[in-house]
């Protein structure tokens, strides 16, 4: 866990002004998940960020059991769109087709040397998002680098609102800098929320070092709502009250069945706004 003089230390060497994603990919399908998902990254972008556009084509045209994922034409069709979307927002965006029956599979391994994962998403329970394959559902699952996924709408100032939803531990910490530069960057409201549970005062004091570390970045002490309660819930709940438009959250990296009852995963399944989940060792 960082101490005090570290966290210091790291403050002093931060660009307050800078953004904390240098190469994003987003995957664009077309749909209207996908266009929020474009706003959002090219909002992301800094004047030195590559951002990177794939669209997965999957169709088996012949048999009885033809299918039809995403034709060709329309993944090109929507990379097209989303090319000339970045453009017009001053974002020069290099653009690549991929094929294959498994999407989530394929970004994974895209994702890899880049700093952001952006995803649009489907409004299915997360039980049901997991099993019938959806993609969002799946990179929340097994993402090891940082995934947003986009919700609601976007401009060029999002996010306006950021909410920092963290456990005191020393997995929440990538989470705690990356709302803290987002903000920073931004000049966005950042408010931070923490679920007690009684058991690690320990906890509650790196807490305070997170909220110390949000105020040296972004000049301005963030709101702590500290109440005691189920944890989703309680996000969910400090994410409506305050009109969040971005939940920050970190993620331990549990695999397998295990990691079905993340926090991460749950609060990104049940938000009201887009979720950024930051793996521990981002």
């Amino acid at each position: 866990m960082a101490e005090p003089d570290t966290v210091n230390r790291s403050v002093e060497k931060t660009d307050a002004t800078a953004l904390p994603f240098e190469r994003i990919l987003c995957a664009v399908d077309g749909s209207r998940g996908s266009g929020i998902a474009l706003k959002q990254a090219i909002a992301l972008c800094g004047p030195g960020t590559t951002l990177r556009l794939v669209a997965v084509a999957h169709e088996i045209t012949y048999g009885k059991h033809a299918q039809v994922d995403l034709s060709e034409a329309k993944a090109r069709e929507a990379l097209d769109e989303a090319t000339r979307v970045a453009r017009e927002a001053g974002v020069v965006a290099a653009a690549e087709l991929l094929h294959g029956a498994f999407t989530a599979d394929l970004l994974l391994t895209e994702a890899n040397g880049s700093d952001l994962l952006v995803v649009g998403c489907r409004d299915i329970p997360r039980r049901a998002g997991i099993t019938l394959g959806d993609t969002a559902s799946r990179l929340a699952h097994r993402a090891e680098g940082p995934l947003l996924v986009a919700r609601g709408e976007a401009d060029g100032d999002f996010p306006q609102n950021v909410l920092l939803a963290t456990d005191g531990s020393s997995a929440s910490w990538p989470a705690a800098r990356t709302a803290a530069k987002l903000a920073g960057a931004r000049h966005a409201q950042l408010r931070v929320v923490y679920v007690p549970d009684g058991m690690h005062p320990e906890h509650y004091r790196e807490v305070q070092k997170q909220v110390e570390l949000a105020e040296q970045v972004t000049g301005a002490p963030p709101e702590l709502l500290a109440d005691p309660g189920s944890v989703p819930a309680r996000i969910d709940e400090a994410a409506r009250a305050t009109h969040s438009s971005l939940i920050v959250i970190g993620k331990r990296g549990l695999r397998g069945v295990k990691a079905l009852g993340s926090v991460s995963e749950r609060v990104l399944h049940q938000a009201p706004s887009s979720v950024l989940v930051v793996p521990v060792g981002t």
